[in-house]
């Protein structure tokens, strides 16, 4: 069958040959000498009866077919709602039809939808195109494209951080050559600050070979202070290196991906390509596995945008358009001093004051350095992995020891297992009480004392209604030391001996008899609460 269009000018062919007087029975001829495959006989027949050509439309519409949606009851609410959610990017055709299940369906004005879903959102589309629904307007952000600069102008600079599984994360800055695209990867177990990023920049162009002119940035708060009205205030420590390397600053604007997407995109490309199979890997093995890792892509991996190997691209086009290397404050251990030894009491020694590093580190080599007011301290020469840092004390304080909180000795915490222990021993209703008042009670001897109540229970395995009495006595007499709950023990076991007759009669109380003559003075209970009395007010007497 011949399109709409195809048949449509066959159809105004027709109309057009009878105007000029052709007959009926030629039209076919006619249309083979113009070596145009002629219609049909009835078709010929139909429109040639026909004064006017039909327009595209009304020719189409025989060949179209009835809309299920297109009833009253379905079509009144696809219309109100495609026009409520005109400017709603989340609104989705699923839902319309569940919509229609609900008012339709549930409410037993149909017994089912007449169509599916994939019926439904071509409907949609019909009505869209036909101009009987509004269609929401084009509102999207207009991108230009971006030429590469010339080569050796450009890097890129931007950072990311990736979670592992172990709870450690890995910081890393990704800096790359925009026209080359060739990366480089550095990897920090803490946020890089401004010395740090001038580091790895400066590692950067000692590993290309060279300086560029211009490097892009993002507003950062290690590189930026701020950006007003395109006045852009840089960091002392990072502009005193711009201006040591004599590279030009460019400050993307925020949401800016035509300015620096190339190694935003990156940063994605590290987290997919290098960290996604080593999660489970510790932080310094990734990091040390970093440098490998760009010399691969580098080396062997043709770029998408540029279909070039970057650093065969690198070596071709832009080393020779790079200014050569100048010195730098900033270099791989200029700004790291040390080592320095970590002695017993895990403390280095800085001017005239001593501050502490984790215990692990004790009689240990570190490394240091100093800015910003800050000591920073770290485990290796290479300055990748920070393990402490401290605000440097004023010049004016003197031979004092600043000791960092998680330096701190921790207090065993082996109780806590005891407790449970015996929490899951011996279940009784006064067992939880009993023992957060031990506790309470003996801070620094928890361990040894609910060690010796489990050892002197599982020596003698008392029943659990024997051993609610005890802990109940215990706690309404707050007895919360061993030695009480030893002699509470005793004591209720005693009892229960004489109550039941098993002691022998050498073991029965003894009761001493007065002599005749003898008389026992008796006072009541109010003699000794008025004695009490006198008692507490003299001692506050005392103390004031």
């Amino acid at each position: 069958m011949a399109t709409i269009p195809k048949q449509a000018e066959k159809v105004n062919k027709i109309i057009e040959l009878k105007k000029q007087g052709i007959a009926q029975s030629d039209i076919a001829q006619v249309f083979r000498n113009m070596n145009m495959q002629p219609p049909s006989a009835p078709t010929i027949r139909k429109y040639y009866k026909m004064d006017e050509a039909p327009t595209a439309s009304q020719l189409a519409s025989v060949y179209q077919k009835s809309k299920a949606f297109d009833l009253p009851l379905c079509k009144t609410i696809i219309l109100s709602t495609l026009e409520a959610n005109s400017h709603n990017k989340l609104f989705r055709i699923s839902s319309l039809y569940d919509l229609l299940e609900e008012e339709l369906v549930d409410t037993g004005q149909m017994n089912v939808l007449p169509g599916n879903e994939q019926t439904l959102r071509s409907y949609c589309a019909y009505l869209k195109e036909s101009g009987q629904a509004k269609e929401m307007p084009l509102d999207a952000r207009l991108y230009n494209f971006i030429e590469d600069p010339p080569p050796g102008k450009q890097i890129q600079l931007d950072y990311g951080v990736q979670k592992l599984e172990g709870g450690e994360c890995v910081h890393f800055v990704c800096i790359r050559m925009r026209r080359s695209r060739l990366l480089f990867v550095c990897g920090l177990d803490h946020p890089f600050d401004a010395t740090e990023t001038c580091r790895a920049l400066f590692i950067f162009l000692f590993f290309i070979g060279g300086r560029v002119e211009e490097l892009v940035i993002d507003q950062d708060r290690c590189m930026v202070v701020s950006e007003i009205l395109g006045e852009i205030v840089q960091t002392r420590v990072f502009k005193a290196f711009l201006d040591e390397q004599d590279i030009r600053l460019y400050v993307a604007h925020k949401s800016d991906p035509e300015s620096k997407g190339s190694v935003e995109n990156l940063v994605g490309f590290v987290k997919k390509n290098y960290f996604s199979s080593r999660l489970s890997q510790p932080a310094q093995k990734l990091i040390a596995g970093l440098p490998a890792w760009c010399k691969r892509k580098n080396t062997k991996r043709l770029n998408a945008a540029t279909h070039r190997i970057p650093m065969e691209h690198f070596l071709q086009e832009e080393k020779e358009a790079l200014r050569p290397n100048l010195p730098s404050n900033y270099g791989c251990s200029a700004n790291l001093k040390g080592p320095v030894n970590v002695d017993k009491m895990r403390i280095i020694n800085y001017k005239t004051n001593k501050y502490s590093v984790p215990p692990a580190y004790r009689f240990k080599e570190v490394y240091y350095r100093v800015g910003e007011g800050v000591l920073y301290i770290y485990a290796d020469a290479g300055g990748s992995r920070m393990i402490r840092k401290h605000d440097i004390a004023p010049n004016d304080v003197k031979r004092q020891v600043f000791m960092h909180l998680d330096d701190k000795r921790i207090p065993s915490d082996k109780w806590e297992d005891v407790k449970k222990d015996l929490l899951h021993r011996y279940p009784c209703p006064s067992m939880l009480h009993f023992l957060n008042g031990v506790c309470l009670e003996n801070k620094r001897f928890r361990e040894p004392q609910l060690s010796g109540i489990s050892s002197w229970l599982e020596e003698r395995q008392p029943t659990p209604v024997f051993l609610e009495s005890v802990l109940a006595r215990c706690c309404s007499t707050f007895s919360y030391k061993f030695s009480q709950f030893q002699a509470i023990y005793e004591g209720v076991s005693r009892e229960l001996a004489i109550q039941e007759g098993l002691f022998p009669d050498a073991m029965q109380p003894q009761f001493i008899i007065m002599p005749s003559g003898v008389s026992v003075q008796v006072r009541g209970q109010s003699t000794y609460q008025d004695f009490f009395q006198r008692n507490v007010q003299e001692t506050a007497k005392e103390g004031s």
